[in-house]
């Protein structure tokens, strides 16, 4: 079988698509189309079977994937090993994370690594949901660990911790709580659904009115973390946000009740063990792991929600 053609099986397998497929490779859908033909008349079987919304592998065709999949794993590995005889890092580095960790600090923090490794292509995925690292969709997963798995390297990168803040007009509106149940008479805002995000428990803080039975209804429910962190940034009110976020810098938010310690969230560096020793990934897990040492720090808002303005209670 020709290479070129089982490269094509592979990406319609994985993008379940002939015209995203062809956008990918930058080939015709007709080309596309002539070598999936020549492969099923190769292989004496249909490969693919049409679906109202795209396509799916038949059996035969899900046999031919599994052996395709390994072959452009070993490819992708022996490229690696050769770019890695040479003296500087480089050739292409694929990494994946939470779409929340890519929007709102990865994307501050690489420009400095590429400026340090020029010779080394970047490729960031970002993904609700594990990345399947084994079978090479990246490089590198930043993402909680996954248990039972020899095979993945999985080295603690960070923790997040998250907290609860609110901004001076929101608290000088509906003054600070003081205890637990005081958030009964405030508007939390919410990440939803929650059952979309990578980390758990993402949405503790609506459990914390001193009813364990019930869940508080968000005021706001919102399934992006800059806009979540818009909405409380500007008075609309209280969120759970990671302490360490850069966004909090320079923000009009302060720390409410902050003897209330939130989850934490933990993110390892994950890669295939095939990888071990691979230049360019030691330099981005030690510049990662560099950078989080130095930056990483409690964020101290200018001033405690307790003594902000002399706010009164009265006016929760």
């Amino acid at each position: 079988m020709q290479w070129d053609k089982l490269k094509t099986f592979y990406y319609v397998a994985k993008l379940e698509s002939f015209t995203k497929t062809g956008q990918y490779l930058n080939i015709s859908q007709s080309a596309i189309s002539r070598q999936i033909i020549d492969l099923e008349y190769q292989v004496g079987h249909k490969l693919f079977k049409r679906l109202p919304k795209g396509l799916a592998l038949t059996k035969q065709g899900q046999l031919l994937f599994q052996n395709t999949e390994k072959m452009f794993v070993f490819s992708e590995l022996a490229i690696t090993q050769i770019q890695n005889e040479q003296l500087e890092p480089q050739g292409e580095l694929n990494i994946g994370a939470n779409v929340g960790l890519v929007d709102t600090w990865l994307y501050t923090i690489l420009p400095g690594f590429l400026k340090l490794y020029p010779n080394i292509n970047l490729s960031i995925l970002s993904k609700d949901g594990h990345l399947d690292v084994e079978s090479l969709e990246v490089h590198v997963a930043l993402q909680p660990y996954i248990p039972d798995q020899p095979e993945l390297i999985q080295n603690l990168l960070t923790r997040w911790n998250r907290r609860l803040y609110a901004s001076k007009e929101y608290l000088q509106q509906y003054g600070v709580p003081q205890k637990v149940e005081d958030l009964k008479q405030h508007r939390l805002i919410g990440f939803g659904p929650e059952r979309i995000h990578l980390f758990d428990n993402i949405n503790w803080h609506l459990k914390l009115n001193g009813d364990n039975s019930a869940m508080q209804k968000p005021y706001i429910s919102v399934n992006s973390l800059r806009a979540l962190f818009h909405f409380g940034n500007t008075g609309f009110g209280i969120i759970s946000f990671s302490q360490e976020s850069l966004l909090l810098k320079g923000s009009d938010l302060v720390e409410v009740l902050p003897e209330i310690t939130g989850p934490s969230i933990e993110i390892y560096f994950t890669y295939p063990i095939q990888l071990k020793g691979i230049k360019k990934i030691e330099v981005l897990e030690e510049y990662l792991q560099a950078y989080v040492k130095e930056h990483h720090k409690k964020f101290i808002s200018p001033s405690s929600a307790g003594d902000l303005y002399e706010i009164k209670n009265d006016k929760i």
